[in-house]
């Protein structure tokens, strides 16, 4: 006997509503993932960003707050250089043992500092902060590297030497008040350089130029970080209060009227983004207004720090 069930396929009109809805359900996918993609790209530049920015901010900070901090001395101006302190690839005669200055600012340009930043590696229009100190804390006799930078103090006498090649403390300065004490030397300059693994990658990166042993050393920082602005607060009448901001560096003032230092930083993300035009405007330092109309996002960081150690003249 025959069924009278008989086996059917799907017709071509069921064919063809299955066809569409399983393109509708695969655009919608596509779509979800394609927005997903985009937002988790926009958060990873923001983050980027972020995280980059505060770095960059953090590691000025630290240093500018320790500038012209001489360990136990209160008294820069007692501080001598008993010997020739020779530094390879210095950026001036003297410059990184210049105790006189604890902070010193170059406003837009590289000038004065192309003996340790050549103009390849400087971005135009920035500005470049050195900072001068001593490690915050003190180094013990036996730890004291031949070949490098010290200055050997009490509080009211200092000097400055280079490790002799058994890494005995030799500064040619009779110290017989105490309590004494033995600190690294540092100098610092940062800048801005338009690349950063490889000259011409276009990537900026905050750079800071240190004395490593006796001998200038270029050391990355922080990358995207398209500009470095700072501002000087000049206390003029010893007051304690700011008198005037000063965006000119201190190369005709006295540098010890410098009581505040306004950084700011203008960060970029590592990838454009190419649905987003940038129409912020940006003002910082005496740059004016800038408004870059690319596929980048930034964020301007600001931060004023008082002066620890300021040295106010007599």
């Amino acid at each position: 006997m025959k069924s009278t069930l008989e086996t059917k396929g799907m017709s071509l009109v069921e064919v063809m509503v299955a066809i569409v809805i399983s393109l509708a359900l695969a655009g919608a996918v596509t779509l979800i993932y394609a927005n997903s993609n985009h937002v988790f790209g926009v958060h990873v530049n923001i983050a980027n960003i972020q995280e980059n920015g505060r770095f960059a901010m953090h590691i000025l900070q630290e240093d500018v707050r320790l500038a012209g901090y001489w360990g136990l001395n209160y008294e820069p101006k007692t501080i001598f250089h008993t010997e020739s302190i020779d530094v390879d690839n210095e950026c001036a005669s003297g410059w990184v043992t210049d105790t006189g200055k604890a902070v010193e600012v170059s406003n837009n340009t590289n000038r004065n500092y192309r003996a340790c930043i050549p103009d390849e590696d400087y971005t135009p229009g920035t500005d470049i902060l050195v900072v001068r100190r001593t490690a915050s804390t003190p180094v013990s006799n036996k730890d004291i590297a031949a070949g490098s930078i010290y200055l050997h103090t009490s509080l009211t006498r200092g000097g400055v030497f280079i490790a002799d090649e058994d890494g005995k403390i030799d500064t040619g300065l009779d110290i017989s008040e105490t309590p004494v004490s033995t600190y690294g030397f540092k100098a610092h300059a940062y800048y801005i350089r338009p690349w950063s693994r490889t000259t011409g990658d276009g990537i900026p990166t905050l750079v800071r130029e240190a004395v490593s042993g006796t001998a200038m050393k270029a050391e990355p920082l922080v990358e995207y970080v398209e500009d470095l602005q700072i501002t000087l607060g000049l206390d003029t009448d010893s007051d304690g209060n700011v008198d005037h901001l000063d965006r000119d560096g201190v190369s005709r003032k006295d540098p010890t009227n410098v009581s505040t230092i306004l950084i700011e930083v203008l960060v970029r993300a590592p990838t454009s983004e190419a649905d987003y035009i940038n129409l912020r405007s940006y003002r910082l330092g005496d740059q004016g207004t800038f408004m870059p109309r690319d596929g980048y996002r930034r964020q301007l960081f600001r931060e004023t720090i008082f002066l620890r150690n300021r040295t106010r003249s007599a």
